[in-house]
């Protein structure tokens, strides 16, 4: 789980943290995947907030570049062979979805799988080969690029292809300001 950032329009709050129906993301995030994986890292997680029990928490060996950052430091301390990385302010998931994303990764040889909504990439919804790691540390060691997708085109990557339906686009929203939670007075989700 990438959790980094900087919150600006939340006023820097740990996104992760805000309720959605009574529940903190994170919890409701650690809750679905205990089942699914093995471990589960969280990159970027703001000093001084508790790291919640149940996650490894690793901090960037590459700060300031965003979540290529923390998908290297996960990468660096994964005991999978396999990472899937979402964002932190991604309150519905869902479990089917991840499974379905998971199962495809090993039908053909890629070392990233990338999800992909009306024919654009959410690196944030992705499966990476821990493989990768050297290659991608050496690639930002060497001032490559901070935009995943331009890692993407570097090694072998394969794209999960999905309809744009209303359970989909509820997996993929993200909390970007206070006017995306539900009940807030405002508004409702804005969609990736």
């Amino acid at each position: 789980m990438l959790a980094g950032g900087r919150a600006s329009r939340f006023g820097g709050k740990n996104k992760a943290l805000i309720e959605i129906e009574g529940v903190p993301i994170i919890s409701r995030t650690i809750t679905l995947l205990q089942p699914l994986f093995s471990e589960i890292i969280l990159a970027g997680w703001p000093a001084g907030n508790p790291v919640p029990r149940g996650v490894i928490h690793v901090s960037d060996n590459f700060p300031g570049l965003g979540p290529i950052g923390g998908i290297e430091a996960a990468m660096k301390v994964s005991t999978s062979p396999l990472l899937f990385v979402f964002g932190g302010d991604m309150p519905w998931l869902s479990g089917e979805l991840i499974e379905e994303q998971a199962n495809d990764f090993f039908t053909k040889p890629a070392e990233i799988l990338a999800a992909r909504i009306g024919g654009l990439a959410e690196p944030l919804h992705s499966l990476y080969s821990c493989a990768l790691h050297q290659r991608l540390g050496r690639y930002l060691d060497s001032g490559g690029s901070p935009a995943i997708i331009d890692f993407y085109k570097l090694v072998q990557t394969r794209y999960f292809d999905l309809p744009r339906t209303v359970k989909t686009m509820r997996a993929f929203t993200n909390i970007n300001s206070p006017e995306d939670i539900p009940g807030n007075k405002k508004g409702g989700i804005i969609h990736k």
